[in-house]
């Protein structure tokens, strides 16, 4: 999972520099406008489920289908609802652009059937199934690589055919998800169980799905009320400087994705905090090297209109090392059976997010948007790590500060995974001989 997380932040070094080319800032801002219902949708319209469906069949993977094909009945229903919603409040969305409010309701209603998908991707990873997720990651990102690319060669890449590209290959990558449709293995502990998979997923996803729109919307947010607040321009600058400090986050969000699977299933405290630090320590080195480097390749990458985002891009960066443990202690949490608290501190960041947009954005633009961002990520680990560490019982210090043995344990496992990768490579050699 950590492995095939890096095709995320890889195919996003090649497709930001080509969106950035063949729309500009503006075009690139009214882009990121236009995607922020449906996945603002993606949150409100799955109800939580897809944590609920991971949570449960970490436990009991017997009821495979039944979880799916309830998941799947109740977020397309809620997923027409949000369309009609979206389509209410499109003067205000689109504030009056006409070609934006098209491409956001196409955005949206196309995204319905994707709803399905994360349905199924919560269930794969409570099953344990990582290799149909990272086979879903690495058919997304290859075909937006090979779509973003291809269009801005043949001189099609507008915002309209990205709207389309964004919105329909996860419908194409989710189909490796009907695998889970086959015949499920039998939970021996408790044969009888089909009778009680609606109550038990709605009740967990009642309490997670606050938290679901408010992670949704404290990540969306800024595409949301950037145009009314300030310009198309500083959206712009804002998504592309987001798309760079978000490789750091990719990955830590890959790992936070297999963490919860994992320690729904075993409870773990000491593996849970282990990552949280390591995957910081990982975010620590990669951001030093992304924000020493910046200056030099920023504006031949992306163009001489974005070398404004240098700065941006910086405060972002360090705002995702402060995530980092964050993410770490809230996967815990839902783990860990207490994902209301999860959703109590997820709201708690949203609403001193939204505060600080109203009140910088129009003063600083772009920037206010990234001193809003880095004060949202440090409310995000505050509360997090203070509920897990209660939670838990472990101290707080066990999530956020590093230990001599974890640089130990990071080189260990380097050498452990090139060994394997040097055995896998030597291995076609030998049966040929």
């Amino acid at each position: 999972m950590t492995a095939t997380s890096f095709l995320v932040p890889f195919a996003g070094l090649i497709t930001a520099p080509v969106l950035a080319r063949a729309l500009g800032s503006a075009g690139r801002g009214e882009l990121a406008a236009a995607l922020a219902p449906s996945a603002l949708m993606l949150a409100v319209a799955t109800f939580g489920l897809p944590d609920a469906i991971t949570y449960y069949l970490a436990k009991r993977p017997g009821s495979t289908r039944q979880a799916v094909l309830w998941g799947t009945a109740i977020t397309i229903v809620l997923g027409f609802l949000c369309l009609g919603i979206t389509w209410l409040a499109l003067p205000f969305l689109s504030v009056g652009n006409t070609s934006l409010a098209e491409n956001i309701l196409l955005a949206t209603a196309v995204t319905i059937p994707a709803l399905a998908v994360g349905v199924f991707r919560g269930a794969a990873t409570g099953r344990q199934m990582w290799r149909f997720v990272a086979i879903e990651r690495l058919i997304l990102t290859g075909l937006r690589v090979v779509c973003f690319v291809g269009l801005w060669a043949i001189d099609a890449l507008t915002v309209f055919t990205a709207v389309l590209v964004n919105v329909i290959l996860p419908i194409v990558a989710g189909v490796i998800y009907l695998a889970l449709l086959a015949k499920p293995p039998q939970d021996q502990n408790d044969p009888d169980i089909s009778d009680r998979v609606l109550f038990s997923i709605l009740n967990y996803g009642s309490k997670v799905w606050l938290g679901s729109i408010a992670s949704m919307l404290i990540s969306r947010i800024a595409p949301l009320v950037m145009v009314p607040l300030s310009s198309v321009r500083d959206l712009g600058l804002y998504t592309v400087a987001s798309t760079i400090s978000d490789i750091a986050l990719v990955v830590a969000l890959g790992v936070q994705g297999a963490l919860f699977g994992v320690n729904a299933r075993s409870a773990n405290a000491n593996q849970l905090t282990a990552t949280a630090r390591l995957t910081t320590l990982a975010a620590i080195v990669g951001c030093i090297g992304i924000a020493a480097t910046l200056p030099f390749w920023i504006e031949p990458l992306f163009g001489a209109e974005f070398k404004d985002a240098t700065i941006p891009t910086i405060i972002l960066l360090a705002s995702a090392i402060i995530c980092v443990p964050g993410l770490m202690a809230s996967s815990g949490l839902s783990a860990w059976g207490r994902p209301g608290l999860r959703s109590i501190g997820l709201a708690i960041t949203f609403v001193i997010s939204l505060g600080s947009l109203v009140i910088l954005v129009p003063l600083l633009g772009v920037y206010g948007a990234t001193i809003t961002n880095l004060i949202s990520n440090t409310v995000l680990t505050g509360t997090m790590v203070l509920f897990a560490s209660r939670v838990m019982g472990v101290p707080v210090s066990d999530f956020i500060v590093l230990r001599g043995r974890d640089f130990v344990r990071v080189w260990s496992e380097l050498r452990r995974l090139v060994a394997a990768i040097t055995r896998r490579l030597r291995r076609p050699a030998q049966d040929a001989d």
